[in-house]
């Protein structure tokens, strides 16, 4: 089950759903989305206009699809909760630091009911789960294993807001790399961790113990979450 499934079966539980987007890139995902209200955000919008333009056929819900070319930092700042969403996606830079502010950023600007999706929450492999400043120095690491696919150290930012926030139910649904799903509520099966613990985990950390760490589940449960929402 791929992302954009995923996150399209949550939106269809709302009512006039409004959709955010945090690292757009090509495009991929956020034009097959349908809701309402779109917003993508990207530091660097990677698709031509008649991409663009294409997709407003294919998908009429892009008509007024609204476009942040900034930061996500940057982003939350103007908005500063004037805007509200159902579904947030989190797909921008894969690292620890910046995804951890873009869920707490996202929790401002979360409807009641909402829900925070994260990609690359389970690399596949140590060169994957490459802790880099972008996907271009992931890449020149020259890891082996390399394949191409960079996720980062997503994957502590879900094991962090496990064991420090007590008011957040969150899971990672074991396919397409990783999809954490965040929202308000209980937690189940909290982590006991510290900050410092947790910056010094390695990958052979997390694939020794991933189902506990991630609290991972299997894509099927998904269908039980959504009858929660």
């Amino acid at each position: 089950m791929k992302r954009t499934e995923v996150i399209q079966r949550i939106l269809d539980k709302k009512k006039a759903p409004a959709y955010l987007e945090i690292g757009m890139g090509t495009g991929k995902n956020f034009f097959k989305i349908k809701a309402r209200q779109k917003a993508a955000v990207d530091p660097h919008f990677k698709f031509p206009a008649k991409r663009k333009l294409a997709w407003l056929f294919r998908n009429p819900w892009n008509l007024f699809a609204k476009y942040y070319e900034m930061t996500s930092d940057d982003f939350f700042a103007q908005i500063k909760g004037s805007f509200k969403f159902d579904v947030v996606f989190i797909d921008g830079l894969h690292s620890h630091g910046q995804t951890l502010k873009d869920v707490e950023n996202a929790l401002t600007v979360l409807k009641e009911g909402g829900v925070i999706v994260m990609h690359d929450c389970n690399p596949s492999n140590e060169a994957a789960a490459q802790p880099a400043s972008n996907y271009d120095h992931a890449a020149s690491l020259n890891l082996p294993g390399w394949t191409g696919q960079w996720s980062g150290d997503v994957w502590k930012t879900i094991c962090l807001l496990r064991s420090t926030r007590k008011d957040l139910r969150i899971f990672v649904l074991n396919c397409d790399h990783g999809l954490g799903i965040i929202t308000r509520g209980t937690p189940e099966n909290p982590l006991n961790l510290s900050k410092e613990e947790i910056e010094g985990m390695s990958y052979e950390t997390l694939s020794r113990d991933r189902e506990k760490i991630l609290n991972l589940k299997d894509e099927r449960y998904l269908f039980k979450f959504l009858d929660t929402i």
